[in-house]
């Protein structure tokens, strides 16, 4: 048996990737410009980040910290606890793939300007 429920405060517009990170938390990426935070256990929405244009793809790197990036073409760092955000890499196209390597501390993005990038950041 299946139990379907709805997220409160979802997306205003399709949703382009969908990932779980630690303690049942939900990173959400949007073509209504934003990167979402939600609890799943108890339905509530944790944090909102705004970007300039659609976002295409999201990632955890911790349970405290995420990474996004889209249209615009630029990898924003996001600290989930004070909601801060900074931005950490571009492409000169969107970027359509975001991905964590927590082994060697390694982001990847690959973009529509047709490169992937390698980026060593400290979470």
């Amino acid at each position: 048996m299946t139990q379907e429920f709805q997220l409160n405060s979802p997306p205003t517009d399709g949703i382009t990737n969908v990932t779980f990170g630690a303690s049942n938390f939900l990173l959400v990426s949007s073509w209504d410009s934003s990167t979402r935070l939600y609890d799943v256990m108890n339905n509530s929405l944790r944090a909102k980040f705004d970007h300039s244009d659609a976002v295409l793809d999201c990632s955890f790197i911790t349970a405290t910290t995420a990474l996004a990036g889209g249209l615009d073409g630029q990898l924003k760092m996001f600290d989930l606890n004070t909601h801060s955000e900074t931005t950490v890499g571009t492409h000169n196209d969107a970027i359509t793939c975001v991905e964590w390597n927590s082994e060697v501390n390694l982001a990847v993005t690959g973009s529509w300007d047709k490169q992937v990038q390698l980026r060593f950041l400290l979470p």
